[in-house]
């Protein structure tokens, strides 16, 4: 699908299908999202370059996702996505900046770009050039990556109640919660290391970007903004490191306490064997049924035999307690 848009107003202009119609001349941002051969033919004749291909933007190094070809500034980064399902991805979104214009591919719906949308469709929104487009894309998606690990950080906290005020409860019950505090830990885990993916490629586009508004004498606000930009991407990034560390230690104590919690039940049966060991011995002793026993022949051998293994166990529970180990 491609969307244009127009800068009117310090705000965007959408127009319609531009296969339906003429291309307006004063197109600025054209958005393509899953984009069919077609509309990247047509972006490329109108922009003068190449739209790189899927492949393209799933590699992994720096001079094939940052790079300049025909005049053009290429930047691909890996924006998070479907973070509130339970199955958070990341995908590449590529812009390329060619002269006043911009481009944008992607293959994935993202949020950031429909807020940017709807918040830049308003009159006086500060958006009148391509650079004002990037850098209103770049914040919205570092805004939506903060809302993120604000969520995950109140998770988190939520999480670490459970694990260390959590009431005890039936055996059974408390092993099923654990098991579901670890699935939640693992879960958190997983949305930071995709966050923390985000932001180092977004790092280097905006050290990219910076660099290229320096050698081409870019605005003095557009410098500050991707200052700024870098910086909130540095503190996302300090944030998801200690929020990373605080759910290693989370798991890792959650794993503790289900050891624990196993040693005991080990512990339990362990005392109840050497319990039961001495009436075990009584009771083995005269059930070999000797004939020289003559406690067989008594009729006070048999509440002998069960004095002796109340005694027995009476005897070595006291002793366990004496010596603390109950």
């Amino acid at each position: 699908m491609l969307t244009v848009y127009s800068c009117r107003g310090a705000g965007l202009l959408r127009h319609a299908d531009p296969q339906s119609g003429e291309m307006p001349d004063d197109a600025v941002w054209f958005d393509l999202v899953e984009p069919t051969v077609e509309e990247d033919r047509l972006v490329e004749r109108i922009m003068g370059v190449a739209i790189p291909t899927r492949e393209d933007m799933r590699e992994i190094e720096a001079s094939s996702r940052l790079y300049q070809e025909d005049g053009a500034s290429y930047m691909t980064a890996t924006i998070l996505c479907q973070a509130d399902s339970g199955q958070p991805r990341t995908t590449e979104v590529t812009f390329i900046l060619a002269g006043s214009r911009i481009a944008t591919v992607r293959y994935e719906e993202s949020r950031p770009f429909s807020q940017f949308q709807v918040r830049a469709g308003k009159p006086g929104a500060g958006v009148d050039d391509a650079h004002s487009i990037l850098l209103g894309l770049l914040d919205a998606i570092i805004d939506r990556i903060a809302d993120v690990l604000e969520r995950v950080g109140a998770e988190v906290e939520q999480i670490s109640g459970q694990v260390f005020t959590a009431e005890i409860g039936q055996r059974s019950e408390r092993d099923k919660d654990y098991g579901r505090v670890i699935r939640s830990i693992g879960q958190q885990g997983n949305l930071i290391a995709k966050i923390q993916e985000s932001l180092v490629s977004l790092s280097r586009l905006a050290g990219f970007f910076a660099e290229e508004a320096g050698r081409n004498g870019g605005k003095k606000d557009e410098k500050a903004h991707t200052k700024t930009i870098a910086q909130d991407i540095r503190s996302l990034s300090e944030h998801a490191v200690a929020l990373d560390n605080k759910v290693t230690f989370l798991l890792d104590a959650t794993l503790g306490l289900v050891s624990l919690q196993q040693n005991t039940i080990v512990k339990i049966f362990s005392i109840l064997a050497v319990v039961f060991m001495p009436p075990t011995l009584i009771a083995s002793i005269y059930g070999m049924n000797f004939h020289a026993m003559p406690e067989l022949d008594q009729p006070w051998g048999y509440p002998m035999a069960l004095g002796l293994m109340l005694v027995s166990v009476a005897v070595t529970y006291a002793v366990f307690k004496w010596r603390s180990w109950l």
